[in-house]
């Protein structure tokens, strides 16, 4: 029964050897359609897929942008009033040095108290930096371009420097404490804070030169550290404006 049916397909062939030859090509051409469709249908798909996580990262790089903005807004703010306290500060200070220099039968005692108040009142730069530090953790940063990028980090180190600077600021204050309350009442110095009358006694125990030469220094060096934290602030204020610019332009917020 083999042999037959191999014959008779030896013989279908031999009678019909065209119809054989028109039947593998169009199996071949049919082959090649199937994978030609495969591949496009992959490739379409990878296409559609990648244009999609496009759209999502360009949408939530314009949420991101926009909450990034709202916290450069508000550090623009907080420096221009860190700022302005600072300049402030250190009129009352330069003040408080020249009294100081002057013949001490000249000195004007409630001058003298309210000087220090000022002098011990600090304002200290609070940045808003929450958006910046999830991008930065949840490696969303990568959803906008690299200058920006560049920029932003650029931003942030000088942020750092500013902190730095406040904190320096805070440590010469601390320094000064101690020998101020050998010298002055800062029960007076407190009312004074709070704009509450005077019921304590104001004295200036400053025994000799030496004393006061020192206090002098301590003063000064407050004054010497707050001069470097304005030049921090308007450092950040700088690129906190040219940060705003760019994102405003860059998403159209």
């Amino acid at each position: 029964m083999e042999k037959q049916s191999i014959n008779q397909d030896q013989s279908i062939e031999e009678r019909n050897p065209k119809e054989t030859i028109v039947s593998k090509k169009r199996n071949w051409s049919s082959y090649f359609k199937e994978f030609f469709m495969l591949f496009l249908a992959i490739s379409l798909g990878f296409f559609v897929e990648n244009q999609r996580e496009s759209y999502v990262e360009n949408k939530s790089a314009k949420v991101l942008a926009q909450s990034m903005l709202e916290d450069l807004e508000q550090d623009k703010a907080a420096l221009h009033s860190a700022i302005r306290f600072n300049k402030d500060k250190e009129v009352e200070i330069s003040s408080l040095m020249e009294i100081f220099n002057s013949p001490q039968n000249t000195w004007d005692t409630l001058a003298i108290f309210r000087k220090m108040t000022a002098t011990f009142a600090t304002f200290p730069f609070s940045p808003t930096d929450g958006t910046y530090t999830q991008m930065k953790s949840s490696g969303t940063l990568r959803f906008f371009e690299q200058s920006l990028v560049n920029q932003m980090n650029a931003y942030d180190n000088q942020l750092r420097k500013t902190l730095f600077r406040d904190e320096l600021i805070e440590k010469a204050e601390w320094e000064l404490v101690p020998l101020g309350a050998e010298i002055l009442n800062f029960e007076v110095t407190g009312e004074l804070r709070f704009n509450k009358s005077i019921t304590r006694e104001m004295y200036l125990k400053i025994s000799d030169k030496r004393t006061l030469d020192i206090f002098i220094n301590k003063i000064a060096v407050v004054r010497t550290m707050m001069g470097r934290s304005i030049q921090e602030y308007e450092a950040q204020l700088v690129q906190s404006e040219d940060l705003i610019k760019e994102v405003k332009e860059k998403y159209r917020l």
